[in-house]
């Protein structure tokens, strides 16, 4: 796969060290009654900063609630940014922004932070945003990047320079953040196949402890078949929540046999600890620990899993 190859001067490691760029620790929570209530938060990947949000609060979900963030950036040394030597020319002003991006909701953004110039003494800035309510599912991505906001008027020295609004000069921060601490919410497709059945499900795996479940499991219901009316929620006196419990109660059924087809993969499975975040085997993991299902059968399966979607309103 081909490399992108900059024509111009970035941010590299080397100059991060020398404009003593600070990263502030992150803060995580929700507004419920305009108070701010904080979210705990565990960093479940050593070195690779990826955050699991959990819900310890039982009166959170991301669901009901918004999604907020916050991270200070300081930096000191921020004039060798700057001039012939740096990534910008000395009279143009750069901003700090984050670019986030998410899979599963197949949504992506900017946030912008704070800018600064040469002129400017230490450069203290924030990323600070609040996700609405339902907005976001599963992992989300964020890049924190330092851009070309005005660009200034290049010298003789300084023509190898970007000088383009909007240039991104390279990353300064980068980080994910898993929501709900699994990111197993099932993705759920509606399609319009008129000689298919009235729902199926795909599990596309090659490693279930690494790949993701809202990517690698997917659900079908199919509009055009004539039963579709007791899952459409707008058709109100047809619409039978038992009817997606069974669904829900099977998918997962066949999800764990199709886990236990591989006898090292199921192990990892139902004893590690420190499974991929976000990935099939730790959405299962989940299940399986948390909610205290039996799945020592296919029968057991079956029956504790629909036991706890009818106790729990087919809440997982």
């Amino acid at each position: 796969m081909a490399k992108n190859i900059s024509l111009f001067p970035v941010m590299n490691e080397s100059l991060k060290a020398k404009a003593g760029i600070q990263v502030m620790p992150l803060k995580f929570y929700y507004i419920d009654e305009d108070e701010e209530v904080q979210l705990n938060a565990e960093e479940s990947e050593s070195g690779s900063f990826v955050y699991s949000i959990f819900k310890e609060n039982a009166a959170y979900s991301h669901d009901e609630y918004n999604f907020c963030l916050e991270r200070k950036y300081m930096i000191r040394s921020h004039k060798c940014l700057f001039g012939r030597d740096g990534i910008a020319c000395a009279n143009a002003e750069l901003g700090i922004a984050a670019i986030w991006t998410s899979s599963e909701s197949r949504q992506r953004g900017v946030i912008k932070g704070g800018s600064f110039t040469k002129d400017n003494s230490i450069v203290n800035t924030e990323i600070k945003h609040e996700f609405k309510t339902a907005q976001l599912r599963g992992r989300v991505d964020f890049s924190i990047v330092i851009y070309i906001k005005d660009p200034g008027r290049a010298f003789g020295d300084e023509r190898h320079l970007a000088n383009e609004s909007g240039y991104v000069l390279g990353e300064i921060d980068r980080f994910s953040v898993v929501l709900d601490g699994t990111g197993s919410e099932f993705p759920i497709y509606e399609i319009s196949e008129p000689t298919q059945p009235l729902w199926y499900i795909r599990c596309d795996w090659e490693d279930p402890t690494v790949d993701r479940f809202a990517e690698a499991v997917s659900i079908f219901i199919n509009t055009a078949h004539k039963n579709f009316k007791y899952l459409d929620s707008g058709r109100k006196k047809l619409f039978d929540e038992q009817l997606i419990n069974e669904i829900m109660a099977s998918a997962i059924g066949i999800i764990i046999a199709k886990l236990k087809e591989n006898k090292i993969f199921w192990e990892q499975t139902i004893s590690d600890d420190n499974l991929h975040p976000g990935s099939v085997s730790q959405a299962v993991n989940y299940f399986i620990n948390t909610h205290e299902w039996d799945v020592s059968s296919p029968e057991s399966i079956s029956f504790s899993i629909r036991k706890y979607l009818d106790k729990n309103g087919g809440a997982l």
